[in-house]
Protein backbone atom coordinates (compact mmCIF):
# COMPACT_ATOMS: atom_id res chain seq x y z
CA UNK A 1 0.00 0.00 0.00
CA UNK A 2 1.60 3.42 -0.92
CA UNK A 3 1.74 6.46 1.22
CA UNK A 4 -1.25 7.97 -0.78
CA UNK A 5 -3.76 4.75 -0.57
CA UNK A 6 -2.95 5.34 2.96
CA UNK A 7 -4.72 8.24 3.11
CA UNK A 8 -8.02 7.34 1.37
CA UNK A 9 -7.42 4.25 3.46
CA UNK A 10 -7.43 5.80 6.38
CA UNK A 11 -10.95 8.09 5.60
CA UNK A 12 -12.67 4.89 4.73
CA UNK A 13 -12.18 3.94 8.25
CA UNK A 14 -13.01 7.31 9.49
CA UNK A 15 -16.42 7.02 7.94
CA UNK A 16 -17.11 3.24 9.46
CA UNK A 17 -16.27 5.40 12.68
CA UNK A 18 -19.16 7.99 11.68
CA UNK A 19 -21.53 5.27 10.67
CA UNK A 20 -21.10 3.26 13.51
CA UNK A 21 -22.43 6.16 15.61
CA UNK A 22 -25.44 5.45 13.32
CA UNK A 23 -26.10 1.99 14.82
CA UNK A 24 -26.46 3.52 18.42
CA UNK A 25 -30.12 2.73 19.33
CA UNK A 26 -32.87 5.78 19.65
CA UNK A 27 -33.43 4.87 23.49
CA UNK A 28 -29.61 5.12 24.48
CA UNK A 29 -29.76 8.44 22.24
CA UNK A 30 -32.47 9.99 23.92
CA UNK A 31 -31.32 9.00 27.56
CA UNK A 32 -28.16 11.20 27.25
CA UNK A 33 -30.27 14.21 25.31
CA UNK A 34 -32.94 14.36 27.46
CA UNK A 35 -30.43 14.44 30.48
CA UNK A 36 -28.30 17.27 28.63
CA UNK A 37 -31.46 19.21 27.57
CA UNK A 38 -32.58 19.27 31.09
CA UNK A 39 -29.69 21.05 32.79
CA UNK A 40 -29.41 23.57 29.84
CA UNK A 41 -33.21 24.34 28.80
CA UNK A 42 -34.15 24.55 32.20
CA UNK A 43 -34.42 28.16 32.76
CA UNK A 44 -33.86 29.17 36.49
CA UNK A 45 -32.83 32.10 36.38
CA UNK A 46 -29.14 31.15 37.44
CA UNK A 47 -25.52 30.74 35.63
CA UNK A 48 -25.60 26.67 34.86
CA UNK A 49 -22.05 25.94 34.96
CA UNK A 50 -20.68 22.78 32.77
CA UNK A 51 -16.93 21.59 33.40
CA UNK A 52 -15.40 20.06 30.47
CA UNK A 53 -13.02 17.36 31.58
CA UNK A 54 -10.65 15.25 29.72
CA UNK A 55 -6.92 15.89 28.29
CA UNK A 56 -5.10 15.48 24.87
CA UNK A 57 -7.31 15.02 21.75
CA UNK A 58 -10.57 13.89 23.47
CA UNK A 59 -10.12 17.96 25.37
CA UNK A 60 -10.17 19.24 22.03
CA UNK A 61 -13.74 17.18 20.85
CA UNK A 62 -15.04 17.66 24.06
CA UNK A 63 -14.45 22.06 24.14
CA UNK A 64 -15.84 22.12 20.60
CA UNK A 65 -19.00 21.54 22.25
CA UNK A 66 -18.58 23.46 24.74
CA UNK A 67 -17.64 25.91 23.04
CA UNK A 68 -21.44 25.56 20.92
CA UNK A 69 -23.45 25.84 24.07
CA UNK A 70 -22.75 29.78 24.76
CA UNK A 71 -25.93 30.07 22.59
CA UNK A 72 -27.57 30.17 25.64
CA UNK A 73 -26.86 33.10 27.91
CA UNK A 74 -27.13 31.26 31.24
CA UNK A 75 -24.59 28.89 30.08
CA UNK A 76 -20.96 29.13 31.42
CA UNK A 77 -18.73 26.74 29.93
CA UNK A 78 -15.16 25.91 31.83
CA UNK A 79 -12.23 23.70 30.61
CA UNK A 80 -9.16 22.40 32.45
CA UNK A 81 -7.40 24.31 30.22
CA UNK A 82 -9.14 27.95 31.43
CA UNK A 83 -6.28 30.28 32.79
CA UNK A 84 -8.94 32.09 34.70
CA UNK A 85 -11.44 29.54 36.29
CA UNK A 86 -11.35 26.21 36.26
CA UNK A 87 -13.03 24.96 39.97
CA UNK A 88 -16.40 23.96 40.97
CA UNK A 89 -18.60 26.29 42.44
CA UNK A 90 -20.92 24.79 44.60
CA UNK A 91 -23.06 27.92 44.95
CA UNK A 92 -23.82 27.83 41.26
CA UNK A 93 -25.82 24.63 39.30
CA UNK A 94 -22.90 22.50 38.06
CA UNK A 95 -22.53 19.77 35.69
CA UNK A 96 -19.32 17.60 34.65
CA UNK A 97 -18.86 16.52 31.52
CA UNK A 98 -16.03 13.98 31.50
CA UNK A 99 -14.61 12.36 28.34
CA UNK A 100 -11.90 9.70 28.47
CA UNK A 101 -11.68 6.79 25.58
CA UNK A 102 -9.29 4.75 28.17
CA UNK A 103 -11.68 5.55 31.25
CA UNK A 104 -7.66 5.75 32.91
CA UNK A 105 -6.80 8.90 32.41
CA UNK A 106 -5.54 9.96 35.90
CA UNK A 107 -6.10 13.67 35.41
CA UNK A 108 -9.84 12.57 34.46
CA UNK A 109 -9.83 10.11 37.73
CA UNK A 110 -8.74 13.12 39.83
CA UNK A 111 -11.96 15.72 38.63
CA UNK A 112 -14.67 12.76 38.90
CA UNK A 113 -13.49 12.29 42.40
CA UNK A 114 -13.19 16.05 43.29
CA UNK A 115 -16.92 16.18 41.94
CA UNK A 116 -18.16 13.69 43.71
CA UNK A 117 -17.20 15.43 46.91
CA UNK A 118 -19.36 17.77 45.56
CA UNK A 119 -22.14 15.48 44.67
CA UNK A 120 -22.42 17.38 41.07
CA UNK A 121 -24.05 15.20 38.34
CA UNK A 122 -21.71 13.83 36.39
CA UNK A 123 -21.83 12.44 32.73
CA UNK A 124 -18.85 9.94 31.44
CA UNK A 125 -18.50 9.36 27.96
CA UNK A 126 -15.97 6.43 27.36
CA UNK A 127 -15.52 3.37 25.22
CA UNK A 128 -13.86 1.08 28.08
CA UNK A 129 -16.44 -0.23 29.80
CA UNK A 130 -14.12 -2.33 32.12
CA UNK A 131 -11.91 1.12 33.36
CA UNK A 132 -11.79 2.74 36.07
CA UNK A 133 -13.32 5.73 35.30
CA UNK A 134 -16.82 3.46 33.87
CA UNK A 135 -16.40 1.73 37.96
CA UNK A 136 -16.35 4.97 39.49
CA UNK A 137 -19.25 6.54 37.87
CA UNK A 138 -21.32 3.49 37.64
CA UNK A 139 -21.03 3.30 41.71
CA UNK A 140 -21.92 7.39 41.96
CA UNK A 141 -25.65 8.08 42.92
CA UNK A 142 -25.18 11.10 40.49
CA UNK A 143 -23.63 9.76 37.41
CA UNK A 144 -24.77 8.92 34.09
CA UNK A 145 -22.82 6.91 31.62
CA UNK A 146 -22.64 6.61 27.85
CA UNK A 147 -20.46 3.98 26.36
CA UNK A 148 -19.01 4.62 22.48
CA UNK A 149 -18.25 0.74 21.41
CA UNK A 150 -15.05 0.33 19.69
CA UNK A 151 -14.90 -0.54 16.06
CA UNK A 152 -14.13 -4.61 15.55
CA UNK A 153 -12.42 -6.35 12.71
CA UNK A 154 -9.51 -2.87 11.54
CA UNK A 155 -7.27 -4.63 9.47
CA UNK A 156 -4.80 -2.18 9.69
CA UNK A 157 -4.45 -0.06 12.85
CA UNK A 158 -1.97 2.30 11.20
CA UNK A 159 -4.99 3.84 9.45
CA UNK A 160 -6.82 4.79 12.38
CA UNK A 161 -3.45 7.04 13.25
CA UNK A 162 -3.17 5.59 16.68
CA UNK A 163 -5.84 6.73 19.12
CA UNK A 164 -8.14 8.97 16.79
CA UNK A 165 -11.21 6.47 16.77
CA UNK A 166 -12.81 8.02 20.45
CA UNK A 167 -11.86 11.54 19.40
CA UNK A 168 -13.53 11.65 16.35
CA UNK A 169 -16.33 9.10 17.31
CA UNK A 170 -16.56 12.00 20.24
CA UNK A 171 -16.91 15.22 18.55
CA UNK A 172 -19.00 13.19 15.59
CA UNK A 173 -21.59 12.33 18.66
CA UNK A 174 -21.61 16.03 19.89
CA UNK A 175 -21.99 17.75 16.87
CA UNK A 176 -24.75 15.51 15.90
CA UNK A 177 -26.42 15.97 19.55
CA UNK A 178 -26.21 19.81 19.03
CA UNK A 179 -29.44 20.29 16.73
CA UNK A 180 -31.64 18.00 19.55
CA UNK A 181 -30.78 20.53 22.03
CA UNK A 182 -31.32 23.54 20.26
CA UNK A 183 -34.64 22.47 18.96
CA UNK A 184 -35.97 18.85 21.60
CA UNK A 185 -38.91 17.92 23.39
CA UNK A 186 -37.78 15.93 25.44
CA UNK A 187 -39.03 12.11 24.74
CA UNK A 188 -39.44 12.75 21.45
CA UNK A 189 -37.73 10.70 18.54
CA UNK A 190 -34.02 12.01 18.06
CA UNK A 191 -34.37 12.51 14.10
CA UNK A 192 -32.17 15.26 14.15
CA UNK A 193 -29.24 13.29 15.33
CA UNK A 194 -29.55 10.66 12.58
CA UNK A 195 -29.64 13.29 9.64
CA UNK A 196 -26.71 15.15 11.38
CA UNK A 197 -25.01 11.98 11.42
CA UNK A 198 -25.89 11.40 7.58
CA UNK A 199 -24.50 14.72 6.96
CA UNK A 200 -21.50 14.34 8.29
CA UNK A 201 -21.03 11.20 6.67
CA UNK A 202 -21.19 12.47 3.44
CA UNK A 203 -18.86 15.31 3.59
CA UNK A 204 -16.32 13.00 5.26
CA UNK A 205 -16.74 10.86 1.91
CA UNK A 206 -16.02 14.20 -0.66
CA UNK A 207 -12.10 13.56 1.17
CA UNK A 208 -12.28 10.83 -1.11
CA UNK A 209 -12.13 13.15 -4.16
CA UNK A 210 -8.94 15.12 -3.55
CA UNK A 211 -6.57 14.82 -6.28
CA UNK A 212 -3.92 12.04 -5.64
CA UNK A 213 -1.14 14.04 -7.41
CA UNK A 214 -1.65 17.40 -5.30
CA UNK A 215 -1.96 15.16 -2.22
CA UNK A 216 1.23 13.42 -3.20
CA UNK A 217 3.12 16.75 -4.02
CA UNK A 218 1.37 18.45 -1.29
CA UNK A 219 2.63 15.78 1.69
CA UNK A 220 6.10 15.76 0.18
CA UNK A 221 7.04 19.42 0.42
CA UNK A 222 4.73 18.91 3.86
CA UNK A 223 6.78 15.93 5.60
CA UNK A 224 10.41 16.43 3.43
CA UNK A 225 11.66 18.94 6.05
CA UNK A 226 13.91 19.96 8.84
CA UNK A 227 12.54 23.21 10.21
CA UNK A 228 10.19 23.71 12.86
CA UNK A 229 6.20 22.66 12.45
CA UNK A 230 4.02 25.80 13.09
CA UNK A 231 -0.14 24.99 13.06
CA UNK A 232 -2.49 27.83 14.09
CA UNK A 233 -6.22 27.63 14.39
CA UNK A 234 -8.78 30.29 15.86
CA UNK A 235 -12.11 29.10 17.73
CA UNK A 236 -13.04 25.67 16.65
CA UNK A 237 -10.39 25.36 13.68
CA UNK A 238 -7.89 26.05 16.50
CA UNK A 239 -9.28 22.71 18.64
CA UNK A 240 -8.14 20.62 14.85
CA UNK A 241 -5.06 22.61 15.02
CA UNK A 242 -3.99 21.53 17.92
CA UNK A 243 -4.76 17.70 17.49
CA UNK A 244 -3.06 18.19 14.39
CA UNK A 245 0.12 19.26 16.38
CA UNK A 246 0.00 16.48 18.65
CA UNK A 247 -0.11 13.66 15.86
CA UNK A 248 2.84 15.88 13.88
CA UNK A 249 4.86 15.74 17.63
CA UNK A 250 4.19 11.75 17.79
CA UNK A 251 5.20 11.96 14.17
CA UNK A 252 8.69 13.14 15.70
CA UNK A 253 8.32 16.66 14.54
CA UNK A 254 9.35 20.04 16.26
CA UNK A 255 5.86 21.63 16.81
CA UNK A 256 4.57 24.69 17.70
CA UNK A 257 1.30 26.45 18.24
CA UNK A 258 1.69 30.27 16.42
CA UNK A 259 0.15 31.80 19.84
CA UNK A 260 2.45 29.21 22.09
CA UNK A 261 4.37 30.64 24.70
CA UNK A 262 7.34 29.04 24.08
CA UNK A 263 6.82 29.80 19.56
CA UNK A 264 10.07 30.83 18.46
CA UNK A 265 9.95 33.32 15.48
CA UNK A 266 9.27 32.14 12.05
CA UNK A 267 12.77 31.27 10.12
CA UNK A 268 13.15 29.96 6.93
CA UNK A 269 12.67 26.46 5.97
CA UNK A 270 9.94 26.19 8.98
CA UNK A 271 6.98 25.29 7.66
CA UNK A 272 3.35 27.22 8.59
CA UNK A 273 0.01 25.16 8.47
CA UNK A 274 -2.84 27.43 9.58
CA UNK A 275 -6.45 25.68 9.15
CA UNK A 276 -9.40 27.93 8.53
CA UNK A 277 -12.47 26.96 7.05
CA UNK A 278 -13.54 30.34 5.95
CA UNK A 279 -9.66 31.19 4.90
CA UNK A 280 -10.62 34.97 5.96
CA UNK A 281 -9.85 34.81 9.60
CA UNK A 282 -7.98 37.95 10.58
CA UNK A 283 -5.24 36.31 12.93
CA UNK A 284 -4.79 33.71 10.30
CA UNK A 285 -3.92 36.16 7.71
CA UNK A 286 -1.58 38.02 9.57
CA UNK A 287 0.02 34.90 10.75
CA UNK A 288 0.59 33.97 6.86
CA UNK A 289 2.35 37.61 6.06
CA UNK A 290 4.59 36.96 8.90
CA UNK A 291 5.62 33.51 8.00
CA UNK A 292 6.23 35.11 4.33
CA UNK A 293 8.15 37.28 5.73
CA UNK A 294 10.26 35.38 7.62
CA UNK A 295 10.76 32.66 5.01
CA UNK A 296 8.37 30.18 6.25
CA UNK A 297 6.89 27.96 3.54
CA UNK A 298 2.91 28.27 4.14
CA UNK A 299 0.36 25.41 3.75
CA UNK A 300 -3.17 26.25 4.48
CA UNK A 301 -6.05 23.46 5.32
CA UNK A 302 -8.65 25.38 4.24
CA UNK A 303 -12.25 24.63 2.43
CA UNK A 304 -12.83 28.15 0.75
CA UNK A 305 -11.39 28.46 -2.71
CA UNK A 306 -12.53 32.58 -2.86
CA UNK A 307 -11.04 33.66 0.20
CA UNK A 308 -8.26 36.41 1.24
CA UNK A 309 -6.10 33.94 2.41
CA UNK A 310 -5.95 31.96 -0.93
CA UNK A 311 -5.57 35.39 -2.92
CA UNK A 312 -2.83 36.43 -1.02
CA UNK A 313 -1.15 32.78 -1.52
CA UNK A 314 -2.46 32.88 -5.57
CA UNK A 315 -0.69 36.54 -5.51
CA UNK A 316 2.58 34.89 -4.08
CA UNK A 317 2.74 32.15 -6.33
CA UNK A 318 1.95 29.94 -3.68
CA UNK A 319 -1.17 28.02 -4.74
CA UNK A 320 0.13 24.91 -4.85
CA UNK A 321 0.81 24.94 -1.50
CA UNK A 322 -2.88 25.10 -0.53
CA UNK A 323 -4.75 22.17 0.85
CA UNK A 324 -8.63 22.54 -0.50
CA UNK A 325 -10.55 20.41 1.60
CA UNK A 326 -13.75 19.38 0.26
CA UNK A 327 -17.67 20.00 1.68
CA UNK A 328 -21.25 20.12 0.68
CA UNK A 329 -22.40 23.69 -1.33
CA UNK A 330 -25.09 23.65 1.44
CA UNK A 331 -22.29 24.07 3.71
CA UNK A 332 -19.57 26.50 1.71
CA UNK A 333 -22.77 29.09 1.48
CA UNK A 334 -21.63 30.61 5.32
CA UNK A 335 -18.29 31.28 3.92
CA UNK A 336 -19.81 33.72 1.27
CA UNK A 337 -18.81 36.87 3.89
CA UNK A 338 -14.78 37.97 3.18
CA UNK A 339 -15.06 39.64 5.77
CA UNK A 340 -12.02 39.13 8.83
CA UNK A 341 -13.38 37.34 12.04
CA UNK A 342 -14.19 40.38 14.75
CA UNK A 343 -14.81 40.05 18.49
CA UNK A 344 -18.31 40.24 17.92
CA UNK A 345 -19.85 36.96 16.77
CA UNK A 346 -23.27 35.92 15.83
CA UNK A 347 -25.30 32.96 17.36
CA UNK A 348 -25.62 31.31 14.02
CA UNK A 349 -22.11 31.45 13.67
CA UNK A 350 -21.30 29.91 17.11
CA UNK A 351 -23.94 27.43 16.97
CA UNK A 352 -22.97 25.91 13.84
CA UNK A 353 -22.48 22.48 12.62
CA UNK A 354 -18.59 21.92 12.88
CA UNK A 355 -18.66 20.56 8.85
CA UNK A 356 -15.33 22.44 8.21
CA UNK A 357 -14.13 21.35 10.96
CA UNK A 358 -14.72 18.05 10.68
CA UNK A 359 -13.30 17.53 7.37
CA UNK A 360 -10.25 18.98 8.86
CA UNK A 361 -10.01 16.95 11.43
CA UNK A 362 -10.55 13.65 8.88
CA UNK A 363 -8.13 15.10 6.44
CA UNK A 364 -5.15 16.09 9.23
CA UNK A 365 -5.68 12.32 10.52
CA UNK A 366 -5.59 10.68 7.41
CA UNK A 367 -2.39 12.68 6.72
CA UNK A 368 -0.55 11.62 9.68
CA UNK A 369 -1.67 7.99 8.65
CA UNK A 370 -0.21 9.06 4.96
CA UNK A 371 3.09 10.11 6.93
CA UNK A 372 3.66 7.47 8.91
CA UNK A 373 3.70 5.07 5.48
CA UNK A 374 5.88 8.05 4.00
CA UNK A 375 8.29 8.08 6.46
CA UNK A 376 8.40 4.44 7.94
CA UNK A 377 6.81 5.49 11.21
CA UNK A 378 5.27 2.24 13.03
CA UNK A 379 2.24 2.52 15.26
CA UNK A 380 4.71 1.79 18.21
CA UNK A 381 7.25 5.07 17.78
CA UNK A 382 3.69 6.85 18.17
CA UNK A 383 2.58 5.39 20.76
CA UNK A 384 5.97 5.66 22.47
CA UNK A 385 5.85 9.61 21.83
CA UNK A 386 1.91 9.50 22.90
CA UNK A 387 1.60 10.96 26.28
Amino acid sequence: MSSIDSFYGSVKIQQQFIKQLEEIKKEKILELINLLAGFILDETGRTKVIYGIAEGRSALALYDFLQQSVKYENIYPVTLDDPIRRYIDPGKENLVIAATGSGETKGVLRYLEDAFKLNVPVVLITANVNSRAYSMVSEYDNGFIFDIEPLKGISNKNLAALGSEFELKLCVLLNAIIPELYHHDPGKDADKYYSTLEHIAKNAGLLMDIDPAHLDEWSDKVLNRRGNYVVDGVSRSGFVANAFGMRLTHLGRNVFMRDGPTTPAFLRGDAYLPITGSGNTREIIEGAIKAKLRGADIFPITVNKSSKLTGLMESWGYTKNIMFVPISQEDMDMYREKEASKILAAKSVQTRPSISELNSYIFTNAFIALGMDMLGVSEKYLAQKHV
